[in-house]
């Protein structure tokens, strides 16, 4: 009996070990999508909840280009903007035409540019003359659901090889808020509508159908977006880039120079009353 109970006791021993051995195992993330989740989420959320420009990364920051002063209010035309919508697009609209300059706000002519860039290129005509060789300036290329800055940067620099690009930036929650709300009450009156989810299901190229859940996959994608754009005009150096963050100070002097504009043509435009004046650019 007693050998016996030595026995139970030996075995149970061995249970004990191997039991706590095996908790001490580290847990491969692959193995599990809460941990892997959680990971995201807090790495998502240090990236949306940091609104301290120098802390942001570089792909989120405007970058200070060099543009010799030698161009100041000679840049080539025309000035095409590869921002985003609600990303100071009507602002720059006000600034280019207080300026004295024929400017395109997504649309040219009686519709879309979007509609009439992508007609254009699918029938081997150029993208932006083909739809208004008038304008000086082109400062929103997408209608919210198909981006000719994203899917014919090519062809744009094939027809104006000297292109003058702006780029423009503002804090990621402060845009997600906006496209979210955009347009005013359609969130509430007919959420398919509403620009977030016109882009989320449009296919866009960087962001799949599905993708676009939450603030993080916006930001990713525009992050990937700021990337290309800065590779691109590494690679093709005759284009100017300007960047700019709407949010930022002195954007109405340095603008003033670059354009020969005077500053005071800057200012804020769009704000969307729903959002207690959040500025809907």
């Amino acid at each position: 009996m007693q050998s016996r109970s030595r026995v139970i006791l030996f075995v149970a021993a061995i249970c004990v070990i191997v039991t706590v051995k095996h908790l001490q195992q580290p847990i491969p993330l692959e193995s599990s999508s809460s941990a892997r989740g959680a990971a995201q989420t807090v790495q998502t959320k240090k990236v949306i909840e940091d609104e301290d420009v120098k802390d942001r990364p570089s792909c989120l920051r405007a970058m200070d280009r060099e543009i010799p002063k030698s161009q100041y209010g000679t840049l080539p035309k025309p000035y095409v903007n590869l921002g985003m919508p609600k990303m100071g697009s009507t602002s720059l609209q006000a600034f280019f035409k207080c300026g004295g300059f024929n400017s395109s706000h997504y649309e040219c002519g009686n519709e879309f540019c979007a509609d009439c860039i992508h007609r254009a290129v699918s029938h081997g005509q150029p993208p932006l003359s083909s739809c208004g060789s008038h304008y000086d300036a082109f400062v929103q290329l997408d209608n919210g659901s198909f981006f000719p800055q994203i899917e014919y940067l090519d062809e744009i620099h094939r027809e104006h090889p000297n292109a003058t690009f702006l780029l423009t930036f503002r804090g990621m929650a402060g845009w997600y808020r906006s496209i979210s709300h955009w347009p005013p009450n359609a969130d509430v009156i007919n959420p398919p509508l509403v620009m977030s989810n016109r882009m989320k299901s449009a296919n866009i190229t960087g962001l799949p159908v599905g993708m676009g859940r939450n603030a993080g996959e916006f930001t990713m994608w525009f992050c990937n977006h700021v990337n290309n754009v800065r590779q691109f005009v590494k690679r093709y150096p005759s284009h100017g880039l300007i960047e700019l963050d709407i949010e930022g100070e002195g954007n109405g002097k340095r603008l003033g120079e670059l354009f020969g504009i005077r500053s005071s043509c800057w200012g804020h435009a769009n704000k969307n009353p729903g959002l207690g004046g959040d500025k809907k650019l």
